[in-house]
């Protein structure tokens, strides 16, 4: 199983709050937490970081997450510009760049963005996303206190 991961607001703890006017990146970037416990849980499993943020950031990001967790995904995606919302970036990437190089196999996402939750599911991804309080993954029925090891087999509500 492969894990397809969020960046913002699901591996970066301190994203600004939604709808606020965000700082320049190149600050963001220099005052970007990771959370620990979602790394520890990644650790030892296959992780594709996918994300909305532009590939101008990438070596930086990949670099900062590096420095503060001692981890990096085993490949990473970032936006080229070309398209506009994160489900459509991430639909792209997944279509253009992950299944070709990745396969078709089995993924999971770990995706903050209720809309792009709605995309993996189109592709038979199932995802899960951090809780409110920042601590634990949840899916649409529980709260999960480790990472999903199988594909469920139930339909999905999202």
């Amino acid at each position: 199983m492969i894990y397809l991961l969020d960046l913002n607001y699901t591996l970066v703890a301190n994203s600004a709050p939604r709808g606020t006017a965000l700082a320049p990146m190149r600050k963001r970037l220099t005052m970007e937490c990771y959370r620990p416990w979602l790394v520890e849980m990644l650790r030892t499993h296959p992780v594709i970081l996918i994300t909305a943020r532009p590939e101008r950031w990438k070596e930086a990001t990949l670099a900062r997450i590096g420095e503060l967790t001692g981890w990096q995904p085993m490949d990473a995606y970032f936006d080229d510009g070309s398209i506009r919302t994160p489900p459509a970036v991430k639909r792209r990437i997944l279509l253009e760049k992950i299944f070709p190089k990745h396969g078709h196999g089995e993924y999971y996402a770990i995706e903050s963005n209720p809309k792009t939750r709605t995309m993996y599911a189109a592709f038979g991804i199932p995802s899960v996303w951090v809780n409110a309080t920042g601590l634990v993954l949840r899916d649409h029925r529980r709260l999960l206190s480790q990472l999903p090891t199988a594909i469920p087999q139930e339909h999905f509500e999202f």
